[in-house]
């Protein structure tokens, strides 16, 4: 896996927690982080920096390694057939 198909995942990682909670982006950005930048990072235009990860995690009411914890089994899978 290739750091661009990563940064995806993780954004995708980041909605589906998002949506799962029933939050909008609104109240995931909050007062910590612009509304703008938050929205940059759930669609994967930028990669989340430590200070950000930690805010989304906070605001979604999981440990930070929830947002990472995406698979790269199935692009290993795909390269080895």
């Amino acid at each position: 896996m290739d750091y661009s198909a990563f940064k995806k995942k993780v954004s995708k990682r980041i909605k589906e927690l998002r949506i799962e909670k029933k939050l909008t982006q609104e109240a995931i950005s909050g007062l910590a982080m612009g509304v703008r930048t938050y929205q940059k990072i759930e669609s994967g235009v930028n990669a989340p920096n430590l200070e950000s990860i930690f805010l989304i995690a906070t605001a979604l009411g999981v440990h930070p390694k929830e947002l990472l914890n995406v698979s790269i089994a199935s692009e290993e899978k795909s390269r080895k057939k």
